[in-house]
């Protein structure tokens, strides 16, 4: 009985951890949807991606060379997306710097309702120096279950498996090393690395 009641008192402090601050584990099994999307015309966003397709095919999302994958929703005219731009761009610097030793953590960024234009106007004005796609017709967003906008999505990408979900998190997030690291303690391959 007292077991069961401390079981019950954990269980309740974790999830309301979870809630307070708006990031979930993902259940293991959750299996990332088939995303395509379509290969940039910038050389440089497609060498960071480890794409080889031509300029304006499609790509599956499970086809970039990264160990952890993460995406952010994230729209235009969406104010904290704005105010949030900065610490997304820091989070991208310290990926690109541990992924130079330990797992190869990447981030896309898919505009919900967004156009062309509008993602490339919010990359210019944010100065995002990552990949960012349209997505006018939501249908990546709600493939994912999107709960508004910024959200994001972290996936471990093992090569011969299938892309998972391994943690949501609505809102922004309070301090980007944080949240790398539960990023990547969550999404961290369970055998070597991709090269």
């Amino acid at each position: 009985m007292k077991t069961n009641i401390i079981k019950l008192v954990l269980t309740l402090f974790f999830v309301s951890t979870s809630i307070m601050s708006g990031t979930e584990a993902a259940g293991e099994s959750e299996v990332l949807p088939d995303l395509v999307l379509t290969v940039p015309e910038n050389q440089q966003y497609n060498e960071y991606l480890g794409l080889t397709g031509e300029v304006g095919t499609s790509f599956y999302v499970q086809d970039i060379q990264a160990d952890i994958l993460l995406i952010e929703l994230f729209d235009m005219y969406c104010q904290y997306c704005q105010r949030e731009a900065p610490a997304v761009n820091e989070l991208y610097e310290m990926m690109q710097e541990i992924s130079k030793d330990g797992p190869v953590v990447k981030i896309i960024g898919l505009g919900a309702s967004n156009s062309q234009f509008e993602v490339e106007l919010f990359r210019d004005i944010y100065n995002i120096p990552f990949p960012l796609f349209p997505d006018k017709d939501m249908s990546s967003y709600r493939a994912l279950s999107g709960e508004g906008t910024p959200g994001f999505i972290g996936c471990r990408l093992e090569e011969g498996e299938r892309p998972t979900i391994v943690l949501r998190k609505s809102g922004a997030f309070s301090d980007p090393g944080e949240f790398l690291y539960e990023l990547i303690e969550k999404g961290s391959p369970s055998e070597g690395r991709r090269e």
